[in-house]
C-alpha cells in the first residue's frame, strides 16, 4: 500500500512523492522537514549530499529541490528502492541523483575517498545506529565542516559526540531532528 508526501520547498515545492506503508519506515514529518530546510537554506546550495536509510527519498529530494548539486541515496529494501527510483524519475532529477541499493553499513564500509558536505542520517529507531555506526559514518563519509542531520525518537536525548558540534535541534511529534557540524 502506498501513500504520498509533499515536497515542502524549492523548485519541486508542492509536488508529491510516493512512499510505502512499512513498519520500519517513518518518513520525516512535514513540519520537521520545513524547519530543517529553513535552517539549511545556505548549506544546501551546491551541496554534495548523502541520504542514508533513504526510504522514499524525501530528505535528499528536498535537498535537490533546494539547490543541492547532487544526492547519493542509499536504501536496501527492494520495494522502497523501487519507489525511490520512481520518485526520482517522476521528478526528472535523475541527473542529480545516484541510487544505491545496499544497506547503509556496506555502503559506508566500501566508501573510498568521496566525502559529503551534507549527510542525512535517519535510521530506523528500533536499531542502535547512533553510536558505533554513526562514528564510522563521520570518519568515512564526512569532512571538517560537513553538516550532519540526525533524526531520532523524540523520547531520546540529543546525541553528543566529540567530533560533532550541535547547531540546532527541534522536536515534532515522535521525531527529534538535530543539525551538527563536523569539527
Amino acid at each position: 500500500m502506498s501513500k504520498s508526501l509533499r515536497i515542502i520547498s524549492g523548485s519541486l515545492g508542492s509536488r508529491r512523492i510516493k512512499t510505502l506503508t512499512n513498519t520500519n519506515l517513518k518518513p520525516t514529518p512535514e513540519k520537521l522537514r520545513e524547519i530543517l530546510f529553513a535552517w539549511l537554506t545556505q548549506e544546501v546550495k551546491e551541496a554534495n549530499c548523502l541520504d542514508l536509510f533513504s526510504g522514499s527519498g524525501s530528505l535528499g529530494i528536498e535537498a535537490i529541490s533546494n539547490g543541492a548539486k547532487s544526492c547519493t541515496f542509499v536504501e536496501q529494501n527492494p520495494q522502497l528502492f523501487q519507489t525511490l527510483k520512481d520518485n526520482i524519475s517522476n521528478l526528472n532529477i535523475s541527473d542529480k541523483s545516484i541510487l544505491i541499493r545496499t544497506n547503509a553499513e556496506t555502503f559506508i564500509r566500501r566508501l573510498k575517498s568521496e566525502r559529503f558536505s551534507l549527510i542525512f542520517f535517519d535510521p530506523p529507531y528500533s536499531r542502535d545506529y547512533y553510536s558505533d555506526f554513526l562514528e564510522k559514518t563521520i570518519q568515512s563519509a564526512s569532512k571538517k565542516g560537513s553538516i550532519i542531520y540526525i533524526e531520532q525518537s523524540s523520547h531520546e536525548k540529543v546525541i553528543e559526540n566529540e567530533k560533532l558540534q550541535i547547531l540546532k535541534s527541534s522536536d515534532t511529534g515522535n521525531a527529534k531532528g538535530t543539525i551538527y557540524q563536523v569539527r
